[in-house]
């Protein structure tokens, strides 16, 4: 009788065991998600672009991870720039503001003096993409999709030059809700 609960007390551990492993358990690599921001598009008007009235605009709606730098930096001259991408997209057809993020001082130049300067630059409060209407279906293409995206901060400070650069995956979830729309109005409005 012994051999028997002895028999029967295995094959509940074993099975037991074999449950216990084959349980759905959250992955412990699941903070490991590779989308870095979430992105939706908007109906917007724009000036800049000739013979346009209105454009789709793609936009971050929510970051999961943040990314801001600061660069402490005395120059007689300084200029910088951003530029972005979606490398694996048309470029022909996907447009980005080339002023965005570009400034520059060269007033110490003139004079022979530095100046000393405190930089912050937050990457992605500085993209938007922008698709003319007639490729509406692109952006019809791009909804609920995930795509790299690369971009790059310069900096230069007369004959020296200090990059910063990123290359990320986002996720397009379609076009904005109300509440994501509030959100980047919101998010635009204390960056300007």
């Amino acid at each position: 009788m012994s051999v028997r609960v002895i028999y029967k007390l295995c094959i509940f551990i074993a099975s037991a065991f074999a449950f216990c492993n084959a349980a759905d358990y959250p992955d412990e690599k699941s903070d490991d998600d590779p989308i870095f921001a979430y992105f939706c598009f908007y109906k917007d008007s724009i000036s800049w672009i000739h013979g346009e009235d209105s454009v789709y605009v793609l936009t971050f709606h929510e970051m999961k991870n943040e990314i801001t730098f600061s660069i402490n930096f005395k120059s007689t001259t300084d200029i910088s720039s951003f530029w972005v991408s979606l490398p694996d997209l048309d470029r022909n057809k996907i447009i980005i503001n080339p002023f965005r993020g570009t400034q520059g001082r060269g007033s110490g130049f003139y004079r022979g003096r530095k100046y000393s300067e405190n930089r912050t630059v937050t990457p992605y409060d500085l993209i938007d993409f922008y698709i003319l209407q007639k490729d509406s279906l692109l952006v019809k293409s791009l909804l609920g999709t995930t795509n790299r995206l690369k971009w790059d901060y310069d900096l230069k400070m007369g004959k020296q030059k200090q990059e910063f650069s990123g290359d990320n995956i986002i996720y397009i979830s379609g076009f904005c809700t109300e509440e994501q729309l509030k959100a980047i109005r919101e998010r635009k409005k204390k960056k300007e």
